[in-house]
């Protein structure tokens, strides 16, 4: 056997290499503080998840429709239109009703909880975030799986 039929005998008998290929889950976050935006997608990051942001709600609302992330984190006082009518709008649309919806918001009344939970936010994380809640929370909704 001359060398190009080894390297091809050779090459037949080799199993194939499988390449399995995570897909990472995808989360928008709508905040419109730049410091606490850059906080969120740190700890995401970290966590494996690929971040989506937005700073203003009907940005977020267009990034959700088109984009279609695995869920969002949205800050409830935002420009122009508040993260509550943000919510409102993204749960009417047959596109994005279904995606959970946390608020991460520094109102922190019982009725703002109240306020955000019936507009169809999933869950409710105050201002100053502690890490270990928002990613408990995120974990909820969007469990860790393998692909293997």
């Amino acid at each position: 056997m001359n060398r190009s039929k080894c390297q091809e005998a050779a090459e037949a008998t080799r199993t194939p290499v499988r390449r399995y290929q995570v897909k990472r889950k995808r989360i928008l976050i709508v905040e419109d503080d730049r410091l606490c935006l850059i906080l969120l997608r740190q700890l995401l990051t970290a966590q494996g998840y690929e971040i989506l942001q937005s700073s203003e709600g009907w940005d977020g609302i267009t990034r959700a429709r088109n984009e279609q992330p695995d869920l969002i984190v949205m800050d409830i006082k935002l420009p122009v239109i508040s993260g509550l009518d943000a919510i409102l709008l993204l749960k009417r649309d047959d596109r994005t009703k279904t995606i959970p919806i946390i608020a991460v918001t520094g109102c922190v009344t019982p009725g703002d909880k109240a306020n955000a939970l019936r507009s169809g936010c999933a869950a409710y994380i105050t201002k100053p975030v502690k890490v270990e809640e928002l990613l408990r929370t995120v974990e909820l909704f969007l469990p860790s799986t393998s692909s293997y």
